[in-house]
């Protein structure tokens, strides 16, 4: 089955069918009459070219891509910065739309991240050429293998949509992404609301806090926004977080 073929496709998207959760663990896609995958099941879902954007950009009307990247932008341009020369780094790149939105702004190296290389192979499958490289591999470990790797390029900003919180990129990663970057490059991130209690030291509230309070994060914008849909049709609230890494992460 595959979504983004001439022949077929219209026919392909009309089997897709939303699901809504017949348990407390989460939303499904039905792909067809005997398969049945979690909405979060990326592996599967970007297996298909274009089922991902079809299920959660067309259908669930997900705005965090958009979103991140205009905030991120509005940095940029406030800091009279030019984006041809920059290189960015976008945590949980997945099939490459924060990449292709950054590359139609004029930025000149985007470098992915993302913890699946299902994401890797759909993105170089789907958009070949957006990314400068795209790797592979946990920026939450302590002892990731990608810090070497980011460290190989000046990264003089970060993008990052709805890849933090939850089941997705924990706080650590954000830490780490922070150190990647030179001083004073803009940030912008989307991340469930649900995830910024601050009365959790280790979790995002917390953590976003703390790199305030030690002058690695400034936030300079934090807005409330419909990130997307459910499946059964109800609205799910991001917040958007733009800043300057300010100094060293701790």
């Amino acid at each position: 089955m595959s979504f983004r073929t001439i022949d077929g496709m219209a026919a392909a998207l009309d089997r897709v069918r939303l699901l809504g959760p017949p348990l407390a663990d989460g939303e499904y896609v039905m792909l067809a009459e005997h398969e049945i995958v979690h909405l979060h099941n990326y592996a599967r879902i970007y297996r298909e070219p274009g089922l991902y954007e079809h299920v959660v950009q067309e259908r669930l009307h997900c705005r965090s891509p958009q979103v991140a990247v205009e905030g991120f932008m509005r940095g940029v341009a406030h800091l009279g910065l030019e984006p041809a020369p920059m290189a960015v780094l976008d945590v949980g790149a997945g099939t490459g739309l924060v990449g292709e939105l950054l590359r139609r702004e004029g930025i000149a190296q985007v470098i992915g991240v993302d913890a699946l290389a299902e994401a890797r192979a759909a993105c170089l499958r789907d958009r070949p050429g957006v990314y400068a490289e795209y790797v592979v591999g946990d920026l939450g470990s302590r002892a990731s293998p990608l810090r070497p790797a980011l460290h190989r390029y000046e990264l003089v900003g970060l993008v990052c949509a709805g890849a933090f919180g939850g089941t997705h990129a924990q706080p650590q990663a954000l830490t780490t992404a922070l150190a990647a970057l030179a001083v004073g490059a803009p940030v912008a991130f989307t991340i469930g609301e649900q995830w910024m209690d601050s009365s959790d030291p280790e979790g995002f509230g917390g953590t976003i806090e703390r790199l305030e309070a030690t002058g690695a994060l400034e936030v300079v914008e934090r807005t409330r926004f419909q990130h997307r849909l459910t499946t059964t049709g109800q609205p799910v609230f991001y917040e958007l977080i733009c800043g300057l890494r300010a100094r060293d992460p701790t």
